[in-house]
């Protein structure tokens, strides 16, 4: 028995995982053929056999014309038997990762589908196997990304004008800022339609590709499966003309390198059909009445809104919900202009400040920043349900999550362990400086949804802690106990700097971090040393900031030395900061009475269930037991001391 032979009799069966021979993956989709059609029959580890190999060798699955089609033909069966993957019974509403003995059959199709996503679709094979590939698509297309409306037979040839520069970012890095930026055209790909993209010569081989299909982010790690794990495909532009193409459909979208320097560029798209776009940017803004009349009608099933600043992609079946984009576009703006402002960074900047998009599930486990950031699920089985209206209403209704998530993005320098609080301070910014909030309801709504908290509630929630009577930092353990990490006495300082101060103090804290940056700088995302940082916030604000950042729970190591540098650069006890603690002095609960009615404003609405007594709810529970008058005097003698460390014995005694 020759060695070729023998691959292909020991992969009929789908019999061991390893076989790259194009004949075996061949004998292999003729028996999982059968199997749907139901001329023979293959066991649940046959199929787990078959599944593997796939994966392992799906290489070769776009490898010539002969397997593609089988592939293809073997999906289309699948597809007219069971019906199209997220469709059909099994798995309707999503699956689970891990296979079951009844879904192996399901779980080998999508390794199949996304085999031929990942490989069959490439420049090279749209071209040899143009006649072969045209009109090949998923039927899941259906459900995720959608279906294309009416009147999408996209024929002829369009242009599309997009912003092809990308330049060098100005000081200090942030996430993202030299991976390409993606430009929308308002073309969109039909699933299956071989489209055609012209260029000028100035971006062939210059690091340009053409994006199919926004939604970039591979879900394979998610533990249920709920579309194809990797539905967006990238074509590097090589040539004047490019070919494109995807199963799925999809936007179509121009990727700009780092640093590349085009401008306004003209580019050309044959053979797509139109999505709404709304664009507000230097390269091209589209008015009110051309946005009503035409753009808000187009039949692609995704919706880009971009401006120099944002940018957002959303069901069109949402557009329903929307009233003015200008409007809305300019909110966006001004909320990203917080942003930069307070971080010290120029309003417009290389690539967009945030990039917004709804997917059929999260990206990862929790919400997590990005480009796009995609935290925020929509309904692609209904989605003319709008899940997340403030999209569409505009960033001042927006969760608190997601200028959390921008704050991770800005790669900001912190104190240790502000990791998960500093980042709340932009949503305060925002909602105060742009929108109207008072600084109360910015704060308070910035993190946990607990909207009514105010600063002094929350100087009353650090007062009452053990660590503060007894002259302690604030815990940063990062374990349970942790008294900084997602609450809103982890980032009081910086909203106390900006109410004594103004948010001036802090931008000008920012911008000389960024001025000062130099390539290969490491930014002390969670390690700037303690006193330097104190020294420079304080330099910023234009007054001694040692005694106010100690309050939250933020000690001098060297206090000496510290001191004889304020006193150097000229920096003086401040009246506002000892006014603020004597006041704060006055809010302290003197007995145990007076602790439960803290705890009545903190959580309104009762502690619920039992939890964890280190932290949150669990921690109130326990103390409400047990606080006393000699709590509440600590904790006054804790902040007497405080005071008169700093402004001397006569400030503030009772």
């Amino acid at each position: 028995m020759n060695l070729r032979f023998f691959l292909a009799f020991v992969c009929v069966g789908f019999a061991i995982p390893v076989c790259a021979s194009e004949d075996t993956i061949t004998t292999a989709l003729v028996r999982l053929q059968q199997h749907i059609e139901g001329t023979s029959s293959l066991s649940p580890e046959e199929l787990a056999r078959g599944r593997a190999l796939i994966e392992k060798n799906a290489g070769v699955l776009g490898a010539d014309s002969k397997t593609m089609a089988k592939a293809f033909a073997v999906v289309e069966l699948y597809e007219q038997k069971a019906g199209p993957l997220f469709l059909n019974p099994k798995t309707k509403n999503g699956f689970p990762r891990k296979p079951s003995p009844d879904l192996q059959l399901e779980h080998t199709m999508l390794a199949l589908q996304q085999g031929l996503l990942d490989n069959a679709y490439t420049s090279a094979n749209l071209k040899k196997y143009r006649r072969m590939m045209d009109g090949m698509f998923f039927k899941t297309s259906v459900y995720f990304p959608g279906a294309v409306g009416k009147a999408s037979s996209g024929k002829g040839i369009h242009s599309a004008l997009i912003n092809a520069s990308h330049p060098k970012a100005v000081g200090s890095p942030v996430a993202g800022a030299d991976g390409a930026a993606r430009r929308p055209t308002g073309w969109y790909l039909v699933p299956g339609q071989i489209a055609e993209v012209a260029v000028p010569p100035t971006m062939v081989n210059k690091g340009f590709s053409i994006r199919v299909g926004a939604h970039s982010w591979d879900l394979s790690k998610k533990k249920t499966i709920e579309r194809i794990d990797r539905v967006s495909l990238v074509y590097p532009i090589t040539e004047a003309r490019t070919l494109i193409a995807n199963p799925l459909g999809g936007g179509v979208y121009i990727e700009v390198p780092y640093q590349a320097n085009l401008g306004a560029v003209k580019v050309w798209v044959k053979n797509a059909a139109r999505a709404p776009f709304f664009s507000m940017t230097k390269t091209h803004s589209t008015t009110l009445a051309e946005w009503n009349r035409t753009e808000k009608r187009w039949p692609g099933p995704w919706a880009d809104f971009e401006t120099d600043k944002f940018m957002m992609q959303v069901p069109t079946a949402w557009l329903s919900k929307l009233n003015n984009p200008i409007k809305l576009m300019q909110d966006w703006d001004k909320a990203m202009d917080a942003v930069s402002e307070l971080f010290g960074h120029p309003l417009v900047r290389s690539k967009t400040v945030l990039y917004l998009q709804a997917d059929v599930a999260m990206r990862g486990n929790a919400n997590f920043p990005g480009y796009p950031q995609s935290n925020y699920p929509y309904n692609a089985y209904q989605p003319e349900q709008c899940r997340h209206p403030w999209m569409l209403k505009g960033p001042q209704f927006a969760d608190w999550t997601v200028f959390h998530e921008v704050g991770h993005s800005q790669f900001c320098s912190k104190f240790r362990g502000e990791t998960e609080a500093l980042v709340n301070l932009p949503h305060v910014a925002v909602m105060n400086r742009k929108f109207g909030f008072s600084l109360d309801e910015a704060f308070g709504s910035s993190v946990n949804k607990m909207n009514h908290l105010t600063i002094d509630e929350v100087a009353v929630m650090w007062m009452v802690t053990e660590n503060f009577r007894n002259g302690k930092p604030m815990n940063i353990s990062n374990k349970p106990g942790d008294e900084v990490k997602y609450q809103h006495r982890g980032y009081g300082k910086y909203v106390e700097i900006a109410n004594l101060f103004g948010w001036d103090a802090l931008s000008r804290f920012w911008q000389e971090e960024n001025a000062s940056w130099k390539p290969g700088d490491r930014v002390p995302n969670n390690s700037d040393p303690t006193d330097a940082r104190i020294l420079r916030l304080s330099k910023a604000a234009g007054a001694d900031l040692t005694p106010l950042i100690h309050f939250w729970g933020v000690q001098p190591e060297r206090p000496q030395v510290l001191a004889r540098m304020m006193r150097r650069e000229g920096l003086q006890p401040s009246k506002e900061i000892r006014d603020r603690l004597l006041h704060y002095k006055t809010l302290i609960p003197m007995d145990n009475g007076e602790f439960r009615q803290h705890l009545k404003r903190v959580y309104p609405k009762g502690l619920g269930k039992l939890t964890n007594p280190l932290y949150g709810t669990g921690w109130y529970r326990a103390t409400a037991a047990t606080y006393s008058e000699a709590d509440g005097e600590a904790a006054q003698q804790a902040m007497q001391d405080l005071i008169e460390r700093y402004f001397g014995r006569q400030s503030g005694a009772s």
